[in-house]
């Protein structure tokens, strides 16, 4: 196998740790669709003819479009802001002010803020104020070689850049799709972590993505999911074949960090 392409992005959760169980789900010569793409680990991991990378997060498909149209001056306005000695909680009040939400400025932003965070995670209040706390970081990586290989398969592959909601991604997929799915993750109590986004997600939501899938396989499409395994994800996706696996965790508030039991559910055309 070869060696595995990192994310410029922190990402909690990111799949570049088990990209090795995902890659063989995904079958060659598809178009590859990503409602939740994130730190985008799986995108530059997958060999596909096209790709649709969505995401509700427009500060995230803001900062891919960027990448994507202008990599010179994305890197050139982002290294500004790692090289100079900078407040963290000064830049984050700045990027919360409102303002037009698609720019060089707030991409740049968006990077540092991600690298320069708490364990790289990205959360929202419910006023779409970004409130994550500053990490406790030695040392910060300046990702320039991630944002060159990713700007890359960004620049160099069919790939098209979407902001909107994971019922409307999925609305494309037909025969010959792959819809993979990493939703923020349900709990054994029917809750979920809600700042990624002002809106949140949660266990309907979950159900609705469900739905959304099964008729993007009736369609041809085949869905694949990541999410944990207990008794609702099993019960949402019942349908679904459902694979176990260890994830290694990335961010744990009591500190435990021992793998993490999750599944890939697969949904494809002969089992409906």
């Amino acid at each position: 196998m070869e060696k595995t392409q990192k994310s410029f992005l922190k990402w909690p959760g990111g799949k570049g740790r088990i990209i090795d169980k995902l890659l063989p789900h995904f079958p060659e010569d598809c178009q590859f669709i990503e409602p939740f793409v994130g730190a985008g680990n799986v995108f530059i991991n997958v060999s596909a003819k096209s790709y649709i990378l969505a995401d509700s997060n427009q500060d995230l498909i803001n900062t891919y479009s960027w990448l994507k149209d202008d990599l010179v001056a994305l890197y050139n306005a982002t290294k500004e802001l790692f090289n100079t000695e900078n407040d963290f909680y000064d830049i984050r009040n700045q990027f919360n002010q409102p303002k037009f939400r698609w720019s060089l400025k707030l991409a740049a932003q968006f990077i540092y803020l991600n690298r320069h965070g708490f364990n790289g995670i990205c959360r929202y209040n419910k006023n779409g104020q970004f409130n994550v706390p500053k990490g406790n970081h030695k040392n910060i990586y300046f990702p320039e070689a991630e944002l060159v290989n990713f700007n890359g398969k960004l620049l160099f592959s069919d790939t098209t850049l979407l902001h909107c909601d994971f019922t409307k991604t999925i609305e494309l997929a037909a025969a010959g799709s792959v819809v993979y799915c990493d939703p923020p993750y349900l709990t054994k109590h029917r809750d979920s972590f809600v700042g990624y986004t002002p809106s949140g997600f949660c266990y309907s939501d979950t159900e609705l993505l469900a739905h959304c899938l099964h008729d993007a396989v009736s369609r041809g499409a085949i869905a694949i999911v990541s999410n944990c395994d207990n008794s609702s994800t099993r019960d949402i996706f019942h349908r679904f074949q459902i694979h176990e696996i260890d994830a290694p965790r990335s961010v744990a508030a009591n500190g435990n960090r021992k793998p993490a039991r999750e599944i890939i559910a697969v949904l494809t055309p002969d089992m409906i």
